[in-house]
């Protein structure tokens, strides 16, 4: 079995978490795409909702989610990011700055 060094090993950790760091045109085309906004919202608030009723509230436009990779892309960070049982900060959408 070859041993990996640790240059070589920090140098394939830091090329695989590349993609973690800059995001491709078309992500960022798409979190701009005012479906992957109002996913988002949606998300957020059903994020927000959680653990609030035996329900489980979720808001979502079905439609949109079936047919809108934009969407289904924002409601899950939506969700993720708003979930209230994981963050304590929810609401902001990221990469976008707050407006005063």
């Amino acid at each position: 079995m070859r041993k990996i060094s640790a240059a070589g090993a920090l140098a394939l950790a830091f090329a695989l978490s590349g993609c973690i760091f800059f995001e491709t045109p078309a992500e960022r085309a798409m979190r701009n795409d005012p479906n992957f906004k109002a996913g988002y919202s949606d998300g957020c608030a059903s994020g927000n909702a959680r653990g609030t009723n035996y329900a489980g509230d979720k808001v979502r436009d079905e439609a949109a989610y079936e047919t809108s990779k934009p969407y289904r892309a924002g409601w899950s960070a939506g969700y993720s990011t708003c979930n209230n049982q994981y963050n304590a900060n929810p609401g902001t959408i990221p990469g976008q700055s707050p407006t005063p």
